[in-house]
């Protein structure tokens, strides 16, 4: 199979597992010739259609030049969305590839600062467009994918229904604002979690750095905190003055309890450290935290399914307001951390923002982060913890759309 098929399947990998009826493609490619009798078994040996589905698409790589076009054949037939899906892939492979190339080499907070318009202007019209934390092993395959921020002008977006700009939140700063990173991997005695060091986090703050700088945020990262310098940071950022700034994110990554995150000396409530981001200095602009941690130590089952105001004048915001709090898991249960990809929550993060950031706004990206989340399944060699799930909790007291690149969305 040609590299440009094997890329179609993996970047597309997620929704085919999702929906792809893996033992009728397959009865259809045993009988073309494309899969063998063992193959065929193979496939059906899987519990669920997700297991099926994983062991088609992990066979058909191996199968020839022909696997793919018949792979597409079947779908037709079976499953035409999906064809639909992974030919576009295909087609555009060499030209997506040479785009991510130039955003990776191009793009920096300081180097698109040109492209921003002055006065900050967006326009009139914007469419709408629609482990544990401990080490453990995911069935997830996360592709990974360039931002093309600026995109071209023939695929730009046209304008689907026209919305006020001031439902908007303001984004004309570069940097848009500061982004913080704080990976805690490895911890103290006194923090009670030194014999579980978070193997994978470093991958998890790698693509989190790379996928901020790229939005246009002034990236910093802070590695193993205690609780008095995570405080210290923490503090600092409350009185900053973002006067110049259009937004804060904070992501931590570390262990955790409902409503509790631990330092590398011991543990900080969640609370108190949003205490600190409700002073007047960031009144009106989106503060956005996510967190990998677990937040209990109950495992998730899962179930089979069928398928601005004008500048002059001032307003009274509720201290409470302008904050996106995005947690890896519900409360009560574990969050899942892969010891060589990272984390299920942050590397879907990583691929629906590099994949979605310059058309969409941010609630729902969030919301395309817990579909994606929620396709993985662990797996471990333990049954108590394995072919568990998870979901994210996205709690948003946003009062606005946040686009990271209204610009681009606007209609010429």
């Amino acid at each position: 199979m040609e590299q440009i098929h094997r890329d179609a399947l993996r970047s597309n990998r997620q929704a085919l597992i999702q929906d792809l009826e893996a033992s009728k493609i397959a009865s259809n490619l045993y009988g073309t010739g494309i899969l063998d009798e063992n193959d065929k078994d193979k496939v059906n040996a899987g519990d669920t259609n997700a297991d099926r589905a994983e062991k088609l698409l992990d066979i058909l790589p191996r199968k020839g030049p022909k696997a793919f076009n018949a792979f597409c054949d079947a779908l037709k037939d079976i499953s035409p969305h999906l064809e639909q899906l992974i030919n576009p892939a295909t087609t555009q492979g060499k030209e997506a590839e040479t785009d991510d190339r130039v955003t990776r080499t191009s793009v920096h907070p300081r180097s698109v600062a040109s492209v921003t318009t002055s006065s900050g202007a967006i326009g009139g019209k914007v469419p709408i467009t629609a482990s544990e934390d401990g080490p453990s092993e995911s069935s997830g395959d996360n592709p990974d994918g360039g931002l093309n921020i600026f995109g071209s002008g023939s695929s730009r977006p046209r304008p689907s229904e026209p919305i006020d700009i001031r439902s908007m939140y303001k984004m004309d700063k570069s940097p848009r604002g500061m982004a913080i990173i704080i990976n805690n991997k490895t911890f103290l005695p006194s923090s009670g979690m030194h014999r579980y060091p978070r193997n994978g986090t470093d991958v998890d703050r790698d693509a989190l750095e790379k996928t901020f700088n790229r939005l246009m945020f002034n990236t910093l990262v802070y590695n193993n905190q205690s609780v008095y310098e995570t405080q210290k940071i923490f503090k600092g950022l409350a009185t900053k003055d973002f006067s110049n700034e259009n937004a804060l994110v904070v992501c931590i990554l570390t262990h955790g309890e409902e409503g509790i995150l631990y330092a590398t000396d011991g543990t900080i409530l969640i609370k108190d450290m949003m205490g600190w981001f409700k002073g007047s200095n960031l009144v009106g602009k989106p503060k956005v935290f996510i967190f990998q941690a677990c937040q209990g130590h109950e495992y998730m089952d899962g179930k089979d399914a069928t398928d601005a105001p004008p500048p002059d004048k001032r307003v009274q915001i509720p201290v409470e307001a302008d904050f996106l709090y995005a947690y890896s898991t519900v409360p009560g249960y574990y969050s899942w951390r892969n010891s060589v990809n990272g984390s299920w929550f942050i590397q879907s993060i990583v691929e629906v923002f590099n994949k979605y950031a310059k058309t969409t706004d941010l609630l729902t990206m969030m919301t395309r982060v817990n579909a994606l989340v929620a396709t993985y399944q662990s797996r471990t060699n333990d049954p108590y913890s394995d072919r568990k799930k998870q979901i994210p909790s996205i709690v948003s007291m946003l009062r606005k759309d946040l686009y990271f690149f209204p610009n681009n969305l606007v209609d010429s």
